[in-house]
């Protein structure tokens, strides 16, 4: 690699740095209060109309950092750099109202490039969690009146991995090394409307975070060097592709810094006086604990003309605690299935041809258990992918609808969709000129 090459690679990379303001997600979920906020780091997003499949997915159009062992699928003189735009719109009801809201946010920046041909690395900023909410709630008790609660919260996690990928035959293994930042703010206040006696209360909560995590993965695919046959007929042709893969990422416990802020409070004439201060602690210091996450994925299908798969993914949230304290989270687990066809090209082929169809679905049993009820979310997609005439630069289009709780109990049903526009861009590099 010259130093022109290295050069841009930083100026990629501080690009990268300086984007991280853009790549915070906001998000309008009740759901979104509990745990570190609505995880927004497990989910391949270029392949969202395929469900979202990664664990045993292989492309060198693009950068798969959902398994760091397809680092190594990376053709040996390209570079890859992908970014994307996510649209989300949400509907939140109960058994007695409805919101709406939506919002618009830069997805992911990320790049890939090989080191050798056994050996590819990645970089990239992907937000990790996003917190964003505002819920009212309210109860009457004898002799005090109405009491309401109210419980807001901003803010979210973002990640700064870097990759790399190692392939031995048939098998690849990679490693991400991540540097997980950001803030995470909540309010609590209870006020007495109807009672002079009580003074409303409002705690407020700021925790700082910053630390490393790892995340492990692995690959195995083979392709077929002649048709295979049992009985003198064909079951399977030549190019038939089957691809292995799993992740597994340690249990995690994240640096983190708190600032608490407890006081009394009175309402006069719209404005708040307080009346005195029960808690004051700056850089109080304490651990997030995020649980272990395995996952694996299997693939199947014929080079550059179809393929279907299935991924599933285990998460032990019942470990998780924010500076010693549990939350109302279960076990979790996914599962997700996808499928890509390409239509068969020839020289004569129209540009329709040359497009990536996709289909998928996933279904989710949540870590959230609230009110007896461990809540579930499902989703269907669709996606296209659309190549540059005469290169390997594709736009990816991706669609996704689906619901997440339930109104029973009194709780908050979430129906969702979202847009996600992604654009893959593959450059020759590192090729050496005869003649400059």
């Amino acid at each position: 690699m010259n130093y022109k090459k290295i050069t841009l690679l930083t100026v990629i990379l501080v690009s990268l740095l300086a984007g991280s303001g853009f790549s915070q997600t906001r998000i309008s979920s009740p759901y979104s209060r509990y745990g570190i906020g609505d995880l927004q780091n497990n989910r391949y997003l270029r392949n969202i109309g395929m469900g979202g499949l990664a664990y045993g997915y292989r492309n060198s159009n693009g950068v798969n950092y959902s398994n760091p062992a397809s680092y190594t699928a990376f053709d040996t003189n390209s570079f890859v750099f992908e970014t994307g735009v996510n649209t989300q719109f949400f509907q939140l009801a109960t058994t007695n109202f409805k919101q709406v809201s939506n919002y618009t946010s830069l997805a992911y920046l990320v790049i890939g490039f090989p080191v050798t041909k056994w050996w590819g690395a990645s970089m990239g900023l992907l937000p990790f969690s996003s917190v964003g909410y505002k819920i009212s709630d309210y109860q009457s008790v004898p002799d005090i009146g109405k009491i309401n609660y109210t419980y807001e919260g901003s803010g979210g996690l973002n990640q700064f991995y870097i990759g790399n990928a190692f392939r031995i035959k048939k098998f690849s293994f990679g490693v991400n090394a991540a540097y997980v930042f950001g803030f995470l703010d909540k309010t609590r206040t209870v006020t007495f409307p109807d009672s002079l006696n009580y003074l409303a209360v409002r705690l407020s909560n700021s925790t700082l975070v910053n630390d490393f995590l790892f995340n492990y993965g692995v690959q195995y695919q083979t392709t077929l060097k002649k048709d295979f046959k049992i009985h003198c007929k064909t079951i399977l042709k030549k190019g038939f592709k089957i691809g292995l893969g799993a992740v597994y990422n340690v249990s995690s416990h994240l640096r983190a810094e708190e600032d608490s802020l407890a006081y009394r409070f009175f309402t006069a004439g719209g404005l708040e006086t307080i009346k005195d201060t029960v808690i004051n602690s700056n850089n109080t210091k304490g651990k997030i604990v995020l649980p272990m996450t395995i996952g694996g994925g299997i693939t199947f299908g014929m080079t550059d003309r179809w393929l279907v798969g299935l991924d599933f993914q285990n998460q032990n949230w019942t470990n998780y605690s924010l500076f010693g304290e549990k939350d109302s989270l279960k076990n979790s687990w996914t599962i997700s299935a996808g499928s890509e066809y390409t239509p068969k090209n020839t020289a004569v082929s129209g540009y329709w041809s040359y497009v990536h169809y996709r289909l998928g679905f996933r279904y989710n049993q949540s870590y959230l258990s609230l009110r007896n009820n461990q809540l579930k979310e499902y989703a269907v997609s669709a996606g296209l992918g659309f190549p540059l005439k005469r290169l390997k630069t594709t736009l990816n289009l991706g669609f996704e609808v689906g619901q997440k709780g339930t109104t029973d109990s009194n709780l908050i049903r979430e129906q969702f969709a979202q847009i996600v526009l992604s654009l893959s861009v593959y450059e020759r590099w590192f090729i050496k000129h005869r003649f400059e």
